[in-house]
């Protein structure tokens, strides 16, 4: 079959399907990248950095109960100028 085209061959017969298929392939590539323009913000946290010498645990939301004990939850409060993580800013992911 040398040189001749069988329109009955199953390949050709799937061609329409594959182009449908490319096609839809491509818009969806088209259409990704603004999604992936969103802005970011993170926390980086290394060691030390959520504590220092100065920071102070605080007790918050206590109940007592009927048996007489106490539960309290607890935050760390630091110092003003102590920040617990350095904020990281991205306005687009490239």
């Amino acid at each position: 079959m040398t040189g001749k085209v069988d329109l009955n061959d199953s390949s050709i017969m799937r061609l329409p399907l594959l182009v449908t298929c490319l096609g839809m392939t491509a818009s969806v590539q088209l259409a990704a990248p603004l999604s992936l323009q969103a802005q970011s913000e993170g926390w980086l946290l290394g060691p030390n950095s959520r504590t220092g010498e100065n920071s102070k645990v605080v007790p918050s939301d206590c109940i007592e109960e009927a048996d007489g004990s106490i539960t309290c939850d607890t935050k760390i409060e630091n110092p003003s100028g102590d920040t617990p993580a350095r904020p990281t800013y991205n306005p687009f992911n490239n």
